[in-house]
This record gives structure tokens, sequence and C-alpha cells, in this order.
């Protein structure tokens, strides 16, 4: 789905398909989209999820696991990187790096056997933590698309791993590398690819998703490193993007700027994604000390300020929202390195809990699914009454900083020198 139904303007994405469909697309929207949140609920794509807030409506899955601790399907080892997971059907994909190479992984999703791998050259950097891959691969149809850390973007076939075509950044459309280079995933909203660029003219650019052509191309800003969010402005399809010192808007058709919010940071380090939510609000946080998180309203042409906390500091983990309250792993200032509760209606912490590192989260189902800084897997309620854990296992060593995804029952995660477990915690 691109966006939720009762949101969807379709006279928007009927002009994004063209006008051969346009007169078809109020139909074959709602069709599609009851057949796909049918048949593929539990398919996890894009970096923040099949509704891009880091949520998952799946609980077919239990945390009920025994003091052996849950079920291991298989491991395997990528390389080097921070990158996440996609999940389409029976395939996951992600990267890793190596001494001179970027490799996209393809595994079979229940046995971990690798369906087909495809590498190219890259030369390894560090960059002041383990290094390698950042950004996480985007599943779109049969393709997947792949941003590497210098820039270079790849769109290879599912199922076999070939390229389909494949551009760089930095020498086709004149990009700029910000200080810890590319971390941003692929945006797939219609016929476009949208990516956080960066540099003259083309800082946010959409690409033509099948060939790899600009469409289209806006602003000067510095890339930041979080991924971009399909928005509603008003009636308008759009798509936010967090750049170095702010978070800015565009219209998804034509690229024109919509608004601006400025945004600044130690280290101009904006990492995490916004999250969209109902009632046309978008929930928006960052990290070190001047990271905070607030609320917008972005129903009309520019936003309004609902509430602001100090509080929540989010390095690279994205908040996520159940019912009335924010969760995230908050990495600096009084909270640091805990989990955090904040109400959705007021702003105002909740309770937190001490352990996690600057690790990452999700949810599905309802539960945070959790994974600390040092691997260890907390599965806890999501609730505002209090720090409640229902399973707590440790199934990776070494630093983890890479988001943990749950599609069909299974947990996929992975530590930043490219470990990977996946647990069954399918009911």
């Amino acid at each position: 789905m691109l966006l939720r139904l009762n949101d969807f303007p379709f006279n928007e994405i009927a002009a994004i398909m063209g006008p051969p469909l346009a007169c078809l697309t109020s139909i074959l929207f709602l069709n599609s989209t009851l057949l796909t949140s049918t048949l593929m609920a539990n398919d996890w794509s894009y970096f923040t999820g099949p509704d891009y807030n880091g949520a998952s409506s799946e609980n077919e899955w239990t945390a009920n696991w025994d003091d052996d601790g849950p079920k291991i399907a298989w491991k395997a080892k990528v390389g080097t990187g921070a990158a996440s997971f996609a999940v389409s059907g029976n395939r996951v994909v992600t990267s890793g790096s190596s001494k001179t190479e970027e490799t996209i992984y393809c595994f079979d999703r229940n046995s971990g056997k690798t369906l087909w791998d495809y590498t190219f050259d890259c030369k390894f950097e560090k960059r002041e933590f383990e290094g390698g891959t950042a950004a996480t691969p985007t599943i779109d149809g049969n393709h997947v698309y792949n941003l590497s850390f210098d820039g270079q973007l790849h769109c290879l076939s599912l199922d076999e791993g070939k390229v389909v075509w494949k551009a760089h950044l930095v020498d086709d459309f004149g990009g700029k590398l910000s200080q810890w280079k590319y971390a941003s995933s692929p945006l797939v909203q219609g016929d476009l690819l949208i990516l956080d660029c960066g540099g003259d003219e083309n800082s946010t650019l959409a690409l033509n998703k099948e060939t790899g052509k600009k469409v289209w191309g806006q602003g000067d800003e510095n890339a930041g490193y979080a991924t971009p969010t399909p928005i509603m402005q008003g009636r308008k399809a759009a798509v936010v993007v967090f750049k170095g010192e702010a978070l800015v808007a565009h219209d998804l058709k034509l690229g024109k700027r919509l608004w601006e919010l400025p945004w600044e940071t130690s280290f101009d380090v904006n990492a995490s994604s916004p999250v969209p939510l109902s009632n046309k609000r978008l929930l928006v946080t960052s990290g070190y000390k001047d990271g905070r998180a607030i609320l917008l309203d972005i129903n009309d042409s520019s936003p309004r300020e609902l509430w602001r906390n100090d509080e929540i500091k989010t390095r690279m983990s994205s908040a996520v929202v159940h019912g009335n309250h924010v969760f995230a792993v908050s990495s600096d200032g009084d909270h640091k390195n805990s989990l955090i509760c904040v109400s959705l209606d007021d702003g105002k912490t909740v309770w937190s809990q001490k352990g996690f590192g600057k690790g990452t989260l999700t949810l599905a189902g309802g539960k945070l699914i959790v994974l600390g800084e040092k691997g260890t897997l907390t599965v806890a309620e999501a609730t505002g009454t209090g720090y409640q854990p229902i399973g707590q296992a440790q199934v990776l060593g070494s630093r983890c900083w890479v988001k943990p995804v749950l599609a069909y029952g299974h947990v996929f995660m992975k530590n930043n020198k490219g470990q990977v477990v996946c647990v069954d915690l399918s009911s």
C-alpha cells in the first residue's frame, strides 16, 4: 500500500501514474489495496514498514519462549554494516560490506538459504563506527533498490538478483555526501523512487523507478540520514525528507517545496525517520544534546507544533506509536540508553527503563520488539502503565545498531559486524 486508503487522493496518484491509468485509478487502487492487505499483510518491504511508521499489525506470533530462549530458525554472515531487512513473501533482503566490496543478499525466509547475492566494488570505510553499509534495501514488486553509502544506486530483480538498472547519486545527479555518507533508504511511491541526494537542485530527487531516469529534483540542502516519509499535506500526496538542518516537505507529483521546518542538531545528524499519524499529524524525533521530539499538525499549508518533549533523544532509531503513547530508545540526556514512553496527548514523559544502550525497536501486534545495543532481544507490552517485559534473551553479541524486523512470525536481527540471526516466534 502507498498510504492509508481513507487518506489517499486518487486524483493525485492518477496524475503521478500517468493518463492511461487515470480513469481506472479509483477502482484499481481500491481492489489492489484490499488484495494486498489480505495476501501481503506480513510483508516488510521498506525500512519503516508497510505503513511507514515502524509498526506491523501482525499478531500471529508469541514471546512466551522458555528459559532456553526463542527458537533460532537460522543464522548467516553478510559483512559489516547497519543495513536492516526488507521482507517480501519468502524472500529476505539485506546487505553488508567487506574491504573492497558491498554485497546484497537474498535469503529464503524460513531456511536462511542464500537464494542469490550480488556484489559490486565499494571501498570499505569505517566512518567512526564499524562502518560499511548504512541504508536498508527496499522491495517493490519484483524490484530491489539498494543505495550504498558512497552513492551507488542499484535496481535488481527480486527473483534472480540481476541488474535492471544502476546509477550514481554523486556522479549522475551531483549529489553531495554528508559527513557519514548516505544512509537513507530509497522510497517508492507510484512510479517514483524518492531519494535524499543532497547537493544543488537535486537535494531531494525523484527517479522513474523502472528506468532510473530523473523525473524531478529540488533543493540544495545537505542530505540527512533518515528515510523519506510519505504524508498527506491537506489533500496533496507529499513526501517529507529529514535533511541535515531542516525537515522539508515536497509535493509528490512535481517536487514543489510545500514547507520547511528548521531542525539543527549536533553534527547535523538527523537519522530518525519521522512517523506519520492519523488526523494529519507527524511525529519527529532526533538525538544528541539538541535532540527532541515534536508532534506536528500538518493539515494546513505550514506545520503547527502541538507539543515538544526534550527528553526523547533518538540517534539512529525511530520512535513508534501505539494507542496514546510514543515509545523510543533515547540515547542521550537524563534518559540516556533508556526505553522511554511519552504521552501522545500532551508529550509528557510517562516512564523510562534503562539498559538498552543505543538500541533499536519496532512495534508488532501492539508489542514492542527491542534489540538492545549489546544484542539482547526484549519483547514488552506497549503500554503507558510502566515497563512490562514479556520475554528477554541474548541473541547476538557485539554492537547492534540495526533495526529488528518482524515478518511472518519471524524476527530478523543483525549486529554491526554482519552476524544475522532469525528467530521463529510464530504461534
